[in-house]
């Protein structure tokens, strides 16, 4: 699968042109969210879509990924960093971006009473 596959696939999923013929009542609004560019000559064979349910007060420990991950905050609100960077806080119907390579600090459900909901967006090779 090519990188011009991968982004239509994930265009697709976010509002692309129907396949079944025009709408002509009751139209999807589609709003752009976030765009994220794949580092050149990688090969993604599959888009995993995951949702991540954190509990009140859940943090990760450091981590990266070889891979740009995007991600939609579905509820609540988390606060991420990433390495070199000030803390961000985003709420729901933000979207995140982690660059490949590159260590995050922190990936943290603010609240400590409130559960909060990622949906992710992972690139992968077979």
């Amino acid at each position: 699968m090519s990188r011009n596959l991968i982004i239509a696939f994930v265009a697709s999923i976010l509002g692309a042109t129907s396949l079944t013929g025009p709408q002509t009542t009751n139209e999807i609004k589609r709003t752009p969210i976030a765009t994220a560019e794949l580092p050149p000559n990688k090969t993604v064979h599959y888009v995993q879509v995951t949702r991540l349910d954190f509990r009140p007060g859940q943090i990760t420990a450091r981590h990266m990924h070889p891979v740009p991950v995007v991600g939609y905050v579905e509820s609540g609100v988390f606060i991420i960093q990433v390495e070199g960077q000030p803390q961000q806080r985003y709420t729901a119907g933000e979207a995140i971006y982690e660059p490949a390579n590159t260590p995050i600090e922190h990936y943290d459900n603010e609240s400590s009473t409130e559960p909060a909901v990622l949906v992710g967006l992972l690139p992968g090779r077979s």
